[in-house]
């Protein structure tokens, strides 16, 4: 549905004014410093942001006037305010076709610089080559390629002032002095530059001119159309192309003539033969190429999966170390969360009865095991901060040498040990009797032996102690 806007007729006015989009009006008409759709079509037309971009769009739907006038009917020529003589309506057509891209050029660019920036990075990531048009130098563009050769002067001296330099005449001496002096020429050569360079010299191998000898066609000739690079040197293709125009023209050779009318049978049917043969020649080649192409589509998807897969697995493996990091800092902080409340839960269930207790200097410094001696590093205080400076440095124990040296100093019996047998335990004194100690032992002994005898033969423990008692 169109909307509809009404809007008074302005009065003419002579005066040149110049709106916020460059465009001066006046009694000639419009003029705008630059075409509407330049920022579309136009290739050397470059916007330094797509804020610009998005700018001169907005700008060039202001300029062209997309509105229409309609008129009314019923009061087609009144002049007043509140009956208008027209209405406006905002036309919907768009001069610029719909398949030219409206984005800023300026997004591809990024693309193509993030995708040299992982070419970096990534070795095995490969940019597709891009395809440049063609410069045309014989053609529209050959004025770009054209320059002034470099001449070195004597005197820097800007490109105006040299132009500007007026031709004085050259010195004439008196003869008396011309032998001294010799003469200074007119003119003389500054700088040559020729045509010949090093990417105009000859590439190809040289071909001699020939003279074919009448009534003879050397089957050389035949092979006129391979070139270097183009069938040259031979290959095996080129082999059998050859072995096959030889048996051409030997089948030629025993075609029936044209003027034997009674032999137009049989040159036709040899000619349709020959016709099936090359076609079924020609479809082999055809499957032969299809399967080639086929190959050769294979292994470059295989390869674009291969290295697709292999992007997403370094993707996923990144994003795996993220989440692992991210993981391992989350159990970090719960876990010193976890330590912080339990030492809070420790110290509140120190003092149950909420006594303040008054620190008592004379009991920590007594006490070694305080905090004076030894204080928590979690409180900001690292007493071992240079413990490395009194670490013990000594030749004989950090050096093999010195170790060695060091062992053959000890004494035998650190590195040979001896052992002792121990002495037998005397159970009888001097006079032959049997010492206390060991006749208890006997007589434990014994009442041991009877009370497993008796849980043996399952009787009862109490009875068992009765006897013995």
């Amino acid at each position: 549905m169109s909307h509809v806007v009404t809007i008074e007729e302005p009065q003419a006015n002579p005066q040149v004014s110049q709106t916020r989009c460059g465009i001066r009006s006046g009694a000639w008409g419009n003029v705008s410093s630059n075409r509407q759709y330049d920022f579309l079509y136009d290739p050397l037309f470059i916007v330094s942001s797509e804020k610009d971009h998005t700018q001169a769009n907005i700008q060039a739907n202001l300029i062209r006037n997309r509105l229409r006038k309609v008129p009314r009917f019923r009061s087609m020529f009144s002049n007043l305010i509140h009956y208008p003589r027209y209405s406006l309506y905002w036309s919907k057509a768009d001069p610029v076709p719909p398949f030219i891209r409206r984005e800023w050029k300026g997004q591809e660019e990024k693309h193509r610089e993030a995708l040299g920036q992982l070419a970096i990075t990534d070795k095995s990531f490969q940019m597709a080559k891009e395809a440049y048009e063609d410069p045309e130098i014989t053609g529209r563009n050959r004025y770009k390629y054209f320059e002034r050769p470099f001449l070195p002067f004597h005197q820097q001296m800007p490109f105006n002032v040299v132009f500007a330099a007026t031709k004085t005449e050259a010195y004439i001496f008196p003869p008396t002095s011309s032998a001294k002096y010799p003469s200074v020429p007119s003119k003389y050569t500054v700088g040559t530059q020729t045509d010949y360079r090093d990417a105009e010299v000859q590439t190809d191998p040289y071909s001699p001119e020939y003279v074919v000898c009448q009534d003879s066609i050397p089957e050389l000739l035949t092979l006129a159309t391979l070139t270097w690079g183009r069938g040259l040197p031979a290959g095996q293709a080129e082999v059998e192309m050859i072995e096959r125009a030889r048996e051409k023209r030997a089948w030629e050779a025993t075609l029936p003539c044209l003027s034997d009318t009674s032999q137009f049978e049989k040159r036709r049917r040899m000619m349709n033969a020959m016709e099936r043969k090359e076609w079924a020649f020609r479809e082999q080649e055809i499957e032969k190429l299809q399967e080639i192409r086929l190959e050769i589509l294979k292994k470059l998807l295989r390869k674009r999966d291969e290295n697709q897969n292999e992007v997403n697995m370094k993707h996923l493996n990144a994003r795996w170390c993220q989440l692992q990091e991210a993981k391992e800092a989350k159990l970090a902080r719960i876990q010193h969360t976890h330590v912080s409340a339990i030492r809070k839960l420790v110290g509140k269930g120190k003092n149950i009865e909420g006594k303040l207790e008054r620190r008592n200097i004379i009991r920590d410094y007594c006490d070694y095991a305080s905090q004076v001696y030894g204080p928590l590093s979690r409180l900001g205080r690292f007493p071992d901060n240079n413990s490395e400076d009194f670490v013990v440095k000594n030749h004989y124990l950090n050096t093999y040498e010195g170790l060695v040296e060091l062992e053959s100093c000890l004494p035998d019996f650190v590195t040979q040990p001896r052992i002792r047998p121990p002495k037998p335990k005397v159970a009888t004194t001097k006079a032959g009797f049997l010492k206390r100690a060991a006749r208890m032992d006997h007589e434990l002994a014994e009442v041991h032996k009877i009370y497993y005898q008796s849980i043996r033969k399952k009787g009862s423990h109490v009875q068992v102690l009765s006897n013995l008692i």
